[in-house]
């Protein structure tokens, strides 16, 4: 017959299946977080793969600029640089070109002339004016002559030369003042 069970009070209904109910739900919630782990997992291959392919091809900005550098380093010409609207043309040569002209011809060291009229500041400061421009005698202005004696601002008499020199006279101190 069935498999339920009667009470004193009367027929009661089964039990409700709990512990298949949690089974259930726990299978279903792990399924649902391998999925998730899969989909991340996808996400990230994903990417690094377009990584990969991005970066085993050079940056065409790297590139042009690589060009310019190595330009400069094994070519001699011209550099053009802006400075403030103002265009200013600078020649290079690459170090190493340099080195190999300069040990085959080491009059390349040898600095280029003075321009005319150039004065070196060495040649003025030193003692070594003879170099410089020579510059216009000063005169001494034309003595006058003395104040008479008593007038003001005027001394007594010539200053004392070799040893004749007297002390000042000291000024009297005036009594009761202030006080």
């Amino acid at each position: 017959m069935s498999d339920h069970q009667h009470y004193k009070g009367g027929h009661e209904i089964d039990a409700p299946p709990t512990r298949e109910l949690f089974n259930i739900v726990w299978g279903l919630g792990a399924i649902t977080l391998l999925s998730i782990l899969t989909c991340v997992q996808l996400f990230n291959t994903q990417r690094d793969e377009l990584q990969k392919e991005r970066y085993s091809q050079t940056s065409w900005r790297l590139a042009e600029y690589q060009t310019g550098q190595d330009k400069l380093r094994f070519e001699s010409g011209e550099y053009e640089l802006n400075d403030d609207g103002k265009v200013v043309m600078v020649k290079y040569v690459p170090l190493a070109r340099a080195t190999e002209k300069v040990l085959q011809e080491p009059k390349l060291l040898k600095a280029a002339p003075p321009p005319p009229g150039f004065v070196h500041p060495d040649d003025m400061a030193g003692g070594g004016q003879a170099a410089a421009p020579a510059a216009a005698a000063v005169k001494a202005p034309a003595p006058t002559e003395a104040p008479p004696a008593g007038a003001e601002g005027a001394t007594a008499g010539p200053a004392p030369v070799d040893g004749d020199a007297k002390p000042a006279e000291a000024a009297p101190a005036e009594s009761g003042a202030g006080h």
